[in-house]
C-alpha cells in the first residue's frame, strides 16, 4: 500500500508472515517551514554548545505544538516562514562565545559559563528587545552601539563587573564595604575604582573588615528578622521617587481592592504606577510574587515591570503605560473612543492567548496566572494586548503532578469549576478563565448581569446557542461587521474552553492556533468582498457569496 503526505511518498510492504498491515494516518501541516537562516543558526548553536535536548528535533517552530523547548516563534499565517523570536538557554551549562541569531526579540543566556566580551553584533540584531547575559564569566565593557540601543528601550542585564559607561578608564577596582551602625547593621558590598596603590587598597579592606566584625558583635543580640529583600535594586525606587514621578499621585487611572493606579513619568516616558493601600486585598506575598515573576519573565504579550517600591508599608509597582486601558472598559463602552471591530477583537484574543501560552510552556518552571479576566488584559496605543496582574500566579515544579493543591483564589465568574470544587490548580484553570474572556469579546456581555434571564454569561450563551442564531449572540455594537464563519468558530472555541471537564479543554497553543484561523477566515472573506465590490464598481456584475454555515 502507499499514501502521499505533502511531498513524501511512503511505501509499506507486507511479508508472508504478517496477518495485518499497520495503518497510518497522514497529517497535513499547511504551515511553511522555519526560515532557513534561523534553522542554520539554531543548529549551529546546538552543535557549538553540545546541547542534547530531546525536543530539539525536526523543524524548530512547526508544528507549533511540537516546537523546540526554550524558544518561541512568530507563527502567524501559513504563507510566511516562521522566525525564531525568543531563545531561553538560561542555566544550560553553556561555555564558549555567544553565537548570532538574527531575528530574536528576546535572548536569555543567564547563569551559564559564557566567556569573552559582550559581542557587538547584538546591537545589529534590531529585533532584540530583551537581552539577559547575567550570571556568566563575561568581561570588558558593553559596546557603545549596544548602549545606544539601551537608551532606545532595549532591556539589557549584565553582571556588575561589565562596565556600562562606554569609554571607561581602566582603573584598579577594590571591594568597598559600607557599614551603617544605626539600628540594624547594614552591610553594602560593591565594586568601585581605587586610585591608590594596591597595598593601600588592601589596607583599606582589612580596616573595613575589622569594623564589620566590631559592629556585628555589638548588634548581634539586637538583630531582627526582616522580610526577604527583592532583587534588581537598580529597578527599586524610594517612595519619595514614586511621589515625584506621579506628581504626588495627581492623575488616577483606576481603583480597586489593591489600591489605586496613577499615571506618571519616568525619564520623560509614560508609566502606570500601582500603589497598594495598607488595607489592600493584595498582601506583601502577592506583591513579592508579581515583582519576582516580572523581573525574570519577558514576553511581548506580558506587561513589562519597570520598577517597584518596597519601603516599609509603602508598596508600589511601576509598569509600562498602556494607553487604551483594559479590555473590559473597551467592551463595556466605559472608555471613550471607537468600538473595537471584529478584527481588533480577534487580534486581542490571539495576543492574550499567546501571553498565557508563554506562561504555560515558555517559563521555567511553568506558571499558571490564576486570575485571567478582561480587566487584566491591557491595551496599548495600537490596541496591542498584554496580560497583567501576576500577584496570584503559581509555579509548577518540573516533573511534578499536573496540578497543585491550593486555596481557591481568583475572580468570581472566571473561576474554573473544577478548581473551585477540588482546589486543584492546573493550566486548564487558565484556559477556562480565558474562555470566559473570549465570550466577553464575542458577545460584549458582562460576565454576571442580574437583569438577564440567565445572569451568568455561560448559562446565557448556552441558552442563546440553542436558538442557533449567531446574530443574537454577537455584540450588537459590531453592527454585523463580522462574518458568520469566523464568528461560529470563535464561539465554538470559547465553549470548548469552558468545558466542565478540564481534560476536554484545549491547551493555549491550540487556542491561539484556532484564533489565528478565525482571523484568517475573516480577513480572506473581507478581501474577497472588497475585490467583488471593486469589480462591481467597474461595471462588472460579479456577485459575492459569503461562506455562511447554517445553525449548529
Amino acid at each position: 500500500m502507499s499514501f502521499t503526505a505533502v511531498q513524501n511518498t511512503q511505501v509499506i510492504s507486507s511479508t508472508s508472515n504478517e496477518c495485518h498491515v499497520e495503518i497510518f494516518s497522514a497529517i497535513y501541516f499547511p504551515q511553511s517551514e522555519t526560515s532557513k537562516d534561523d534553522v542554520i543558526a539554531i543548529k549551529n548553536i546546538q552543535s557549538t554548545y553540545n546541547l542534547s535536548r530531546t525536543s530539539w528535533q525536526g523543524d524548530p517552530c512547526v508544528p507549533k505544538q511540537f516546537s523546540w523547548i526554550g524558544l518561541s516563534c512568530n507563527v502567524m499565517d501559513t504563507s510566511t516562514a516562521p522566525r525564531i523570536i525568543t531563545l531561553d538557554l538560561s542555566e544550560s551549562g553553556l561555555t564558549g562565545m555567544i553565537q548570532n541569531l538574527s531575528q530574536l526579540q528576546e535572548l536569555d543566556l543567564s547563569n551559564n559559563n559564557l566567556t569573552g566580551e559582550v559581542p557587538e553584533f547584538l546591537a545589529k540584531m534590531t529585533s532584540l528587545l530583551v537581552i539577559n547575559l547575567s550570571g556568566n564569566n563575561l568581561r570588558g565593557s558593553v559596546p557603545q552601539s549596544l548602549l545606544n540601543r539601551k537608551k532606545d528601550g532595549l532591556k539589557l542585564s549584565v553582571d556588575a563587573n561589565i562596565k556600562q559607561c562606554g569609554s571607561c578608564k581602566q582603573r584598579s577596582r577594590v571591594v568597598v564595604i559600607v557599614v551603617s551602625g544605626q539600628g540594624n547593621t547594614t552591610i553594602n558590598i560593591s565594586a568601585a575604582p581605587c586610585d591608590f596603590p594596591q597595598h593601600s587598597c588592601l589596607a583599606i579592606i582589612i580596616i573595613v573588615l575589622v569594623l564589620i566584625l566590631f559592629f556585628r558583635k555589638r548588634k548581634r543580640s539586637s538583630c531582627k528578622v526582616t522580610r526577604p529583600s527583592l532583587e534588581m535594586k537598580n529597578r527599586r525606587f524610594t517612595y519619595s521617587e514614586v511621589k515625584e514621578m506621579t506628581n504626588n499621585f495627581q492623575v488616577v487611572l483606576g481603583k480597586g481592592g489593591f489600591g489605586v493606579v496613577c499615571h506618571g513619568y519616568l525619564n520623560n516616558e509614560h508609566v502606570a504606577v500601582k500603589i497598594l493601600s495598607q488595607s489592600s486585598t493584595q498582601g506583601y506575598n502577592e506583591f513579592k510574587t508579581e515583582v519576582e515573576l516580572l523581573l525574570r519573565v519577558h514576553h511581548v504579550n506580558l506587561v513589562s515591570l519597570i520598577g517597584y517600591c518596597d519601603e516599609g508599608n509603602d508598596l508600589a509597582l511601576i509598569y509600562e503605560y498602556m494607553g487604551n486601558g483594559n479590555l473590559k472598559e473597551r467592551l463595556s463602552g466605559k472608555r471613550r473612543g471607537s468600538i473595537l471591530n471584529w478584527s481588533n477583537r480577534l487580534k486581542i484574543a490571539i495576543e492574550s492567548a499567546l501571553g498565557i501560552e508563554y506562561l504555560h510552556i515558555g517559563c521555567k518552571p511553568p506558571m499558571v496566572h490564576r486570575d485571567v479576566k478582561s480587566t487584566n488584559i491591557l491595551l496599548g496605543e495600537t490596541f496591542e494586548a498584554k496580560l497583567a496582574d501576576f500577584g496570584l500566579s503559581r509555579s509548577f515544579l518540573v516533573g511534578s503532578n499536573t496540578h497543585v493543591s491550593t486555596n481557591v483564589a481568583g475572580t468570581i465568574g472566571y473561576l474554573d469549576p473544577e478548581y473551585y470544587q477540588k482546589n486543584w490548580l492546573t493550566e486548564e484553570s487558565d484556559v477556562y478563565s480565558f474562555g470566559i474572556v473570549l465570550l466577553e469579546i464575542i458577545t460584549g456581555q458582562p460576565v454576571i448581569e442580574q437583569s438577564r434571564e440567565k445572569p451568568y454569561i455561560v448559562e446565557w450563551a448556552k441558552s442563546m446557542l440553542a436558538n442557533g442564531d449567531i446574530d443574537s449572540i454577537m455584540d450588537p455594537n459590531l453592527h454585523r461587521g463580522y462574518d458568520k464563519s469566523s464568528s461560529w468558530k470563535a464561539l465554538e472555541l470559547a465553549m470548548s474552553c469552558i468545558n466542565p471537564s478540564s481534560t476536554e479543554r484545549p491547551n493555549m497553543t491550540r487556542v491561539a492556533h484556532e484564533l489565528n484561523e478565525c482571523l484568517e477566515i475573516y480577513e480572506n472573506l473581507s478581501k474577497r468582498s472588497q475585490d467583488a465590490n471593486s469589480t462591481n464598481s467597474m461595471g462588472h456584475g460579479t456577485s459575492f457569496i459569503s461562506d455562511t454555515p447554517s445553525a449548529r
